[in-house]
């Protein structure tokens, strides 16, 4: 539990840059730039324990508030050099991508949902305060039209879900496993400009 929770913060603190960074870019002024970071880090968070019909932590735990703040204190402070690179961002979106995945599916497994309904509550959990910061800013989200993105949170869900299930690996190690897949995975798409297949007329 020690391990789950610590990858919580890490990618709520990954998260909460990337809302945060795109607040400045649209001139949002610092209320509506910690709200994006807020709703950014959490927002995926809130929308799995709604469905699965479950209390949200979101806000009887300082911990996450106290660690989406320390992200927006620290991109303000090095905002120069997060902005220098556009690489710097799709890695943070990678690491909140691929540890809010395994933190969605395995409390969709403590509360015993099948293997479907868990990676699906695992890609919710990992893109869901994205959709929420890119809607909110006017861009089209990121799931919807770039690179390999809600395919890497399936993949890596769907192994952290038999690794977890059979348990072939300790929970840390499955953790480490599972989501250093899906940010490989994201990364490679990112890379070599990797799309999935799309509708055309």
């Amino acid at each position: 539990m020690k391990a789950i929770f610590l990858v919580d913060l890490l990618g709520t603190f990954a998260f909460s840059i990337t809302g945060i960074i795109g607040g400045i870019r649209h001139r949002l002024d610092i209320i509506g730039a910690f709200f994006l970071a807020f709703v950014t880090a959490m927002g995926g968070g809130m929308i799995r324990d709604m469905l699965l019909g479950v209390p949200s932590h979101t806000f009887n735990d300082p911990w996450h508030i106290g660690t989406v703040l320390l992200g927006v204190i620290f991109t303000y402070l090095f905002i120069d050099k997060v902005q220098e690179k556009y690489e710097f961002f799709i890695c943070l979106d990678a690491l909140g991508l691929s540890v809010f995945t395994v933190i969605g599916i395995e409390t969709a497994i403590s509360l015993d949902v099948h293997f479907l309904g868990a990676i699906l509550a695992g890609m919710l959990t990992a893109v869901g305060g994205g959709v929420i910061r890119d809607t909110l800013i006017g861009d089209i989200p990121l799931i919807f039209h770039k690179e390999v993105y809600a395919t890497a949170s399936l993949l890596g869900g769907a192994v952290f879900y038999c690794l977890h299930q059979f348990n072939v690996v300790p929970l840390p190690w499955n953790i480490f496993l599972s989501s250093s897949l899906i940010f490989v995975v994201r990364l490679w798409g990112y890379k070599n400009n990797v799309h999935m297949p799309r509708f055309y007329r």
